[in-house]
């Protein structure tokens, strides 16, 4: 068994996004999805992006369910701009919202702009502390969840992962480096 799990975690560490998502409604500051913190300070506004990053799952179909929240309350949403092919908007974006074109958002796309939202830091005192943005369920969606449909004509959800936004902090977390050895002492 020990060799199994070995065996296991040697595959995912070698093949690390291959254990990829079935898809995520994903913050980032531009379209290389690279960029997932920026620093913010006092009664400032900074535009993040949302986008719908397939991975692993099916094509981004009609419309995507979700809500937004941040980790602390001083910020908070001032405006969005939502992409040219979403034509439906329903509810808001902090007690849920969802959006929907007429035709499939995301067709064959790996990575499919959702819209701009802003966020407006509301206090003067410095430093600003390190806080997020978060993508969660749906709370008004049954079940509550992150949705997207599938481009096909039964408009079929399906859950989705949901992104964080990091300001005044990083969005990568520093790992301790360890030897080979001791992560094979773990499986001993």
């Amino acid at each position: 068994m020990k060799k199994l799990a070995l065996g296991v975690l040697l595959v995912m560490v070698l093949s690390g996004s291959a254990f990829a998502h079935n898809g995520a409604l994903s913050l980032y500051t531009n379209q290389a999805i690279a960029a997932c913190d920026t620093t913010m300070g006092a009664l400032a506004t900074v535009t993040i992006n949302m986008y719908h990053v397939k991975g692993l799952g099916p094509n981004l179909g009609h419309a995507v369910e979700f809500r937004l929240t941040t980790s602390d309350p001083r910020a908070i949403f001032v405006n969005t701009a939502w992409s040219s092919a979403i034509t439906v908007v329903l509810g808001t974006i902090d007690s849920g919202i969802s959006l929907a074109g007429s035709q499939c958002l995301g067709s064959t796309e790996n990575i499919t702009f959702i819209g701009a939202i802003d966020v407006f830091w509301a206090d003067f005192s410095l430093p600003v502390p390190t806080f997020t943005v978060n993508v969660v369920a749906d709370p008004n969606s049954e079940p509550a969840g992150i949705w997207v449909t599938q481009c096909d004509d039964q408009q079929t959800r399906l859950a989705v992962l949901g992104g964080v936004f990091v300001f005044n902090g990083s969005c990568n977390p520093g790992v301790q480096a360890k030897s080979w050895g001791a992560i094979k002492d773990l499986y001993r």
